[in-house]
This record gives C-alpha cells, sequence and structure tokens, in this order.
C-alpha cells in the first residue's frame, strides 16, 4: 500500500502519479492554499501518441485534513486496484 505524504505547507504542492501495467492512468495533484485544500485528478487513456487526457476535476475542501484524508483514499483505492503509485 502506498502511503500519503503528509500534507503540504500552505502554498505547496503534492502530486501522485498512478500507473497500471507501466501505463500513466490518473494524476492526482494537491495543493494546499492556506484557506482551502485543493486536490486535482485527471484521468489518462492510452492514445496513438501516449497517454491521452480524459478528464479533469477540481475537488475543494474547507479544510486541509479532509483533503489529504480525500488523497489518501483515492491512493488506497488506486492501490487495492492493483496500480502503482508514485510521486515524481
Amino acid at each position: 500500500m502506498a502511503a500519503v505524504s503528509p500534507a503540504p505547507r500552505a502554498g505547496g504542492i503534492e502530486a501522485h502519479h498512478v500507473l497500471k501495467d507501466g501505463e500513466l492512468v490518473a494524476v492526482l495533484t494537491a495543493n494546499d492554499g492556506g484557506e482551502t485544500f485543493t486536490v486535482v485528478t485527471e484521468v489518462f487513456q492510452q492514445g496513438a501518441a501516449g497517454p491521452e487526457s480524459v478528464s479533469r476535476r477540481p475537488y475543494t475542501f474547507a479544510r486541509p485534513d479532509e483533503g489529504q484524508a480525500f488523497l489518501a483514499e483515492a491512493v488506497t483505492s488506486f492501490t487495492y486496484l492493483g496500480c502503482e503509485v508514485r510521486q515524481p
């Protein structure tokens, strides 16, 4: 199981690349803006020229601990699905 690192400091950004069988399937980016915490999820599919973005959605939370919990659950879910989660 991949561990999620501590929440980034205000203004900090944390990214996780999700790979399945060596192919990029998603990128999760967390940004602690001080007053809000946002996790942006971007999902990819394999195209002719490599990974192509098919969906991008931000999730904004009022408190950093809520956003960090969402991020941890997403990483855990991908891990259960047999994906590898890396921090670039």
